[in-house]
């Protein structure tokens, strides 16, 4: 062999081993591309498997957190019930409610008007206590102002007697008892028609008194007493020199007459009846209880005493025509004639 066949030989040798390992590396590269394009579709769809796990659990925790938040509305609506239900049903619904409150905020429950109106009853009641308690101990409760009006011929002096209220009586005592000592004034004289007691705050009192009117005067031994007007005579006696200066003299004996006069007379005008002089009985055949009233104008009137009521108010037209004092006989009709 020569030199140059050699050489031959040995250039195509490797470029041989070339092609060959060429052909059989080929094959290893699209192998490995297609394990490529495997491995990345599947690597993509562990991708979106791994999203849509993540969307899954996302869900899944809100639906859980939704669930757990109705939960707890129900277990508040629950505790609710419960705080307004007068019994409890069961003691699981109330830990229940509980357990709510801790992470919530406590319901407050209004208090109940009447226990408002109790509450404020029993502070108006202590107040009420303190105040009379500092009153009792003051002086101003047995010091009393006691004021009498309206009277005319009984004294200021006549009605605390007759009131029987003592100098060591409470002013509060004295308030208390108003009707009692209205009471004692009204029976222990005949004169008195009614009274009232006021009271003003801390210790005045005001007995306001009115006293009947008067219809004329009795004489009885050396002294006068009052006849009124409801037919009464007054327990008060009068000398003669304190009779006032025009006055009516009742010259009757039977009492029962004299009622029967200040009964009548009561319901005439008082501008007849205060000029009348005086009464006298003059019985006549016909007319057993006939009386004369001597007036202060001159005149005297006939009249019985049953007929008073009805005929006498007719005296003031008949003297406006009178020109001359004349006696004006009511005995049976009415007519005057000259004295």
């Amino acid at each position: 062999m020569t030199e140059k066949d050699s050489l031959e030989e040995v250039k195509e040798t490797p470029q041989e081993e070339v092609e060959i390992e060429e052909k059989e590396q080929a094959p290893d590269t699209e192998k490995e591309s297609d394990f490529l394009v495997q491995w990345k579709e599947r690597h993509q769809a562990y991708l979106v498997s791994q999203k849509e796990g993540d969307a899954e659990e996302t869900a899944s925790s809100t639906s859980d957190s939704e669930k757990t938040e109705s939960d707890i509305s129900k277990l508040k609506k629950k505790a609710r019930k419960a705080s307004f239900s007068p019994h409890t049903k069961k003691e699981s619904s109330a830990s229940s409610a509980q357990d709510v409150d801790t992470h919530t905020k406590k319901v407050r429950v209004p208090i109940p008007r009447e226990a408002v109106l109790k509450s404020l009853l029993i502070l108006l009641l202590a107040l009420a206590g303190i105040l009379l308690s500092s009153y009792f101990i003051s002086p101003l409760s047995k010091e009393k102002r006691i004021d009498v009006v309206g009277t005319k011929r009984l004294t200021a002096k006549d009605i605390l007697t007759y009131s029987q209220i003592s100098a060591r009586d409470y002013a509060l005592t004295t308030l208390l008892s108003k009707k009692q000592i209205e009471q004692n004034i009204k029976n222990s004289s005949n004169l008195v028609k009614s009274n009232t007691i006021a009271f003003q705050f801390p210790n005045r009192f005001t007995i306001e008194v009115e006293e009947y009117e008067e219809v004329g005067y009795l004489k009885e031994k050396n002294a006068y007493r009052l006849v009124l007007t409801s037919g009464t005579i007054s327990e008060i006696a009068i000398a003669e020199e304190e009779l006032p200066e025009e006055h009516t003299l009742i010259n009757l004996k039977d009492h029962g007459l004299v009622k029967e006069l200040a009964l009548q007379l009561a319901t005439i005008d008082q501008a007849i009846t205060r000029n009348i002089q005086s009464v006298d009985l003059t019985p006549s055949k016909s007319t057993a209880d006939l009386l004369t009233l001597t007036m202060y104008d001159g005149h005297k009137v006939l009249i019985p005493l049953s007929e008073i009521k009805r005929k006498l108010p007719y005296y003031s037209k008949i003297a406006e025509q009178l020109s001359v004092p004349s006696m004006i006989d009511m005995e049976v009709g009415i007519f005057s004639y000259a004295i």
